[in-house]
């Protein structure tokens, strides 16, 4: 009944937010401490070459990936806001939520708005909702920076953020498809992706997300 009370609430209050694709970039969606601080360390970028090794868990035995529905995600090795090493198949066992985000896309932070809230909603079935930032206000690369001013300004605490580049995206020779900010991925505990929302709808997340878990 509780959890029941939560959805409605989340979906009453989370179901307006805009949730058209590519919008124009916003002004300023995220607080720049550092801009007023002269003393704040200058952004440091993430070194993905270097990222600390995560040796996947031994219950990956596929050789191929790909984005399409159905088929096992491609592995995404990279490294956190602080620096440790982040492997996509580490959660293997998990229900995912990749969210593909930007910076500057307003449906993109108008999703990043109940990140945490939709993480703490579904605790109990080991969810893990994590944040792909692909570029930063500047429509560059996000910096270390960058995710840590995220993070902060949005609240999240226990829904991981990530940065990545569009080398990722099928578009710069990687393997995920975007036709759309945000993009959704849901993958299921045996790391199969199950289904893929493009822009931001409130209601359609946590429909996907419900699905997901039941499976």
């Amino acid at each position: 009944m509780l959890r029941t009370l939560f959805v409605f609430l989340f979906l009453f209050c989370a179901g307006c937010t805009p949730s058209d694709v590519f919008d124009p970039p916003v002004d300023n969606p995220v607080d720049n401490p550092a801009a007023d601080d002269p003393d704040e360390p200058l952004d440091v970028t993430l070194d993905f070459n270097n990222a600390p090794h995560v040796p996947p868990p031994t219950n990956i035995t596929w050789d191929d990936c790909s984005s399409v529905e159905g088929d096992h995600p491609c592995n995404i090795l990279t490294v956190d806001h602080e620096g440790s090493g982040f492997s996509l198949y580490a959660f293997y066992g998990q229900p995912i939520v990749l969210d593909f985000s930007t910076m500057w896309c307003g449906p993109c932070n108008a999703a990043a708005n109940h990140a945490q809230e939709v993480q703490d909603l579904y605790v109990d079935d080991d969810l893990i909702y994590i944040t792909v930032l692909i570029e930063n206000l500047d429509r560059d690369p996000p910096t270390n920076a960058d995710i840590q001013q995220w993070i902060d300004h949005f609240g999240l605490t226990t829904s991981p953020v990530i940065a990545g580049d569009r080398s990722w995206l099928q578009s710069g020779g990687g393997s995920w498809a975007l036709s759309g900010w945000p993009t959704f991925y849901y993958i299921d505990r045996e790391m199969v992706l199950r289904d893929i929302d493009r822009g931001y709808n409130a209601n359609e997340v946590i429909h996907s997300i419900d699905w997901l878990i039941s499976l």
